[in-house]
């Protein structure tokens, strides 16, 4: 019978460059292997792996369809699209050789050329060719000058590999035409990232903690990038951040007499006085593409078309955020931003590692829930730890008693009952300081509060009071019913009795709350989690 066309679903396949030369149409779901030398090509690597496959359009399936294959623009475009008017010039040169790389269809613009989807002759593979431009804005002619300080800037840029920045891969020119060719990441620049849906903080700290460590690396070696913003930000499958766009780069240590430039609304307000890029300009804009990722706006959106223009609006704008702040995201990441946004060069960080250090602080911890069984162990190892320090204290002060005053005088008992909560209060500030217990320690365990990031100190203490709740009714007993050595039995066993019940009430509110949360994580927004990391010694500012 013949198949219904409309029932017919497209499929999507992949044109594979296998090492030997030869060419496979592939389904990216199942792979394949190829004829001419046997190599397998598994699912994965044609997902993961844009370096050796590219989107075409094709239903060789189809009872009416042809062979001819026509290459697509897909979805791993990883740069903003090249307006209309360029389009035709772009598409023009699409075949065409630059070394060896053969330029396959456009991908975009950069700051200072276009950028081209291209396969690599040589080692069979697919890359980004950059085509840089003479000049630097419209209406600067050509320069020697200008595009020798573009190539070596790029050449500065591929003697460093690092997992967040793109690696550059070849710098050279054709017919005179400097072009670089780089890594094509599979992935999605960080403007379109946004565009989508708000970023959840989990996702906001790792980017960052990528972008500045790629900063960190570069500036160690001299370059500050100078054009950061969040379509220079690439964001892989995996969640990776990478750096790129180094098109307005500059040596750190060195006054050039290049034209600087860069994009407006990113720009420090120092720079449009005419001072010189540094580290400091760097951290305003990336402090301004943190912002834009964190609340989907910009801090200071500049009016009118000229420098004086721009200059007023950064004077007379003052850095605002959301009132209320949003519960999801922590309050340090705003002191984070105020400081990277001053106005002022010497009120931001005056240097990579101090921001760096504080970026790691904000790291969400795991978000693993800790089990309840772990979780009683803990306790019941803090919970003996403090009753074995209190009897100690208990029996060495007696002892001391009876061999300095030869009998038992009320003073010094009511001095023996205080002296029972020495251990408890010992235990309180090691938790204010430390922020952790022996038990949890050793269980792998510890408290985080909603953003999965180290309690404040006041906050975990206080916890701990509320967690030790029968150890503190315990030894309070004893203090509540001393009168001149007389003791209360029934009234003992009320108490007792009282803190038993809380206690099995607390157990059994784990047993069925979700993620075996207890009552004082409820009362105090806190979750028990796995340490499947080490501590974080920072947490939120007290």
């Amino acid at each position: 019978m013949p198949q219904d066309d409309t029932s017919y679903q497209p499929q999507r396949s992949v044109l594979y460059h296998c090492t030997c030369g030869n060419q496979l149409v592939l389904n990216p779901n199942i792979g394949g292997q190829c004829q001419t030398c046997g190599r397998s090509v598994s699912p994965k690597l044609l997902d993961q792996d844009l370096g050796v496959t590219v989107a075409l359009d094709v239903t060789l399936n189809h009872p009416n369809s042809t062979n001819e294959k026509s290459l697509s623009s897909d979805s791993f475009a990883v740069v903003p699209p090249i307006e209309s008017e360029d389009q035709i010039h772009a598409e023009n040169l699409c075949g065409s050789m630059f070394g060896h790389f053969q330029l396959v269809s456009p991908l975009g613009k950069g700051g200072v050329g276009q950028i081209y989807r291209a396969f690599d002759t040589s080692l069979k593979r697919y890359v980004a060719v950059k085509l840089l431009r003479s000049g630097i804005g419209e209406g600067v002619g050509s320069s020697d000058k200008e595009v020798e300080k573009l190539l070596q800037e790029a050449i500065s840029q591929a003697r460093f590999t690092h997992p967040n920045i793109v690696t550059i891969y070849y710098v050279g020119q054709e017919n005179e035409n400097p072009f670089l060719a780089m890594e094509l990441v599979n992935g999605e620049p960080l403007s379109q990232r946004t565009q989508l849906k708000p970023l959840p903080f989990e996702e906001i700290a790792r980017v960052a903690l990528d972008i500045v460590t790629a900063l960190d690396y570069a500036f160690e070696l001299d370059i500050i990038h100078g054009d950061i913003k969040p379509s220079n930000v690439l964001i892989t499958k995996n969640g990776t951040a990478k750096l790129s766009d180094f098109g307005m780069a500059r040596s750190a240590s060195s006054n050039s007499d290049r034209l600087l430039g860069g994009t407006p609304n990113y720009i420090s307000p120092e720079l449009l006085s005419g001072e010189l890029p540094s580290i400091q300009s760097d951290i305003y804009a990336l402090g301004v593409t943190f912002y834009e990722m964190t609340f989907g706006e910009l801090p200071v959106s500049l009016n009118g078309s000229h420098i004086p223009d721009w200059i007023e609006v950064h004077k007379n704008k003052k850095l605002e955020f959301p009132v209320p702040w949003p519960q999801h995201i922590p309050e340090a990441w705003r002191s984070i931003l105020k400081k990277m946004l001053a106005k002022s060069p010497s009120d931001r960080y005056q240097s990579y590692d101090a921001l760096l250090d504080e970026v790691k602080a904000i790291q969400p911890s795991s978000k693993i829930a800790a089990r309840f069984f772990p979780r009683l162990i803990a306790a019941a190892i803090d919970s003996a730890t403090v009753f074995s320090l209190a009897m100690t204290f208990e029996v060495a002060l007696g002892f001391s008693n009876f061999r300095l005053l030869g009998d038992d005088r009320p003073e010094m008992s009511l001095l023996l009952e205080l002296c029972k909560f020495l251990p408890l209060l010992a235990y309180t500030f090691s938790i204010y300081f430390w922020r952790q217990s022996i038990g949890r320690s050793l269980m792998h365990i510890r408290v985080v509060n909603q953003h999965g990031l180290v309690p404040r100190a006041s906050s975990v203490a206080l916890r701990s009071l509320l967690r030790m709740q029968f150890p503190w009714i315990f030894i309070s007993v004893g203090l509540i019913s001393f009168d001149a050595g007389t003791t209360v039995p029934l009234f003992q066993s009320v108490l007792y009795a009282a803190s038993l019940f809380l206690l099995m009430f607390d157990i059994i509110f784990m047993l069925f709350a979700t993620n075996s949360r207890s009552i004082h994580d409820m009362i105090f927004n806190t979750q028990v989690v796995l340490d499947t990391s080490d501590l974080n010694s920072f947490g939120e500012k007290k």
